[in-house]
């Protein structure tokens, strides 16, 4: 990343931070020493690559089993969990918190069973990063006006982390490869169906 002609640019995101970045290669030379696999084989390793970033991702497992318990205080104390709409919402977050788990599992038994995750891994990127903005949507519902206060701000709940957390995971439907390629992956690796 250091060798000339390698530009980066950080893209700052909707919450103010930059953890993105525009990568730009111009005449880039690589000297042999750096080959990563054989020649010529990239696009293999960049796909096996994403492959686990997608299917493997008991980092966000946990964010969202913390964010669901906060959640659920969060709708006691406010009283939003008597609300019938609201509490039916909390219940699908719920479960699909619990489907994301099991579906993580599987694919660790897979990677287990055969090294690696398969293009299965795109069920579980596509259905994490839906599950994710449903359950922040169902937060701000929770919170109300007081889910608009950013960080800072004296009304904030949770010093803004709900926003932010809104925030950052609108991009889910984008990292890691597009919830749209994830359902072209889907139907012709997974599916079988023609391009």
């Amino acid at each position: 990343m250091r060798s000339p002609g390698v530009t980066v640019r950080p893209l700052t995101q909707m919450t103010g931070s930059d953890e993105f970045n525009e990568v730009f290669l111009e005449d880039v030379r690589v000297p042999a020493e750096n080959l990563v696999g054989g020649l010529h084989e990239g696009w293999t390793i960049a796909q096996t690559t994403l492959s686990h970033e997608r299917g493997t991702s008991p980092r966000q497992l946990v964010v969202h089993r913390i964010l669901l318990n906060d959640l659920l205080a969060l709708a006691r104390q406010t009283g939003a969990d008597r609300d019938p709409l609201i509490r039916q919402q909390l219940a699908q977050a719920v479960i699909e918190v619990e489907i994301t788990k099991l579906a993580n599992w599987r694919t660790l038994t897979q990677l287990r069973r055969t090294g690696k995750p398969g293009p299965e891994s795109s069920l579980v990127k596509l259905f994490w990063s839906e599950m994710s903005q449903r359950l922040h949507d169902t937060a701000m519902q929770v919170l109300g006006v007081a889910g608009q206060y950013w960080p800072g701000e004296p009304r904030a709940i949770g010093n803004g982390r709900w926003l932010r957390s809104y925030l950052y995971y609108r991009a889910a439907s984008i990292f890691a490869g597009t919830n749209e390629v994830q359902r072209n992956i889907i139907a012709q690796r997974v599916l079988g169906l023609p391009r």
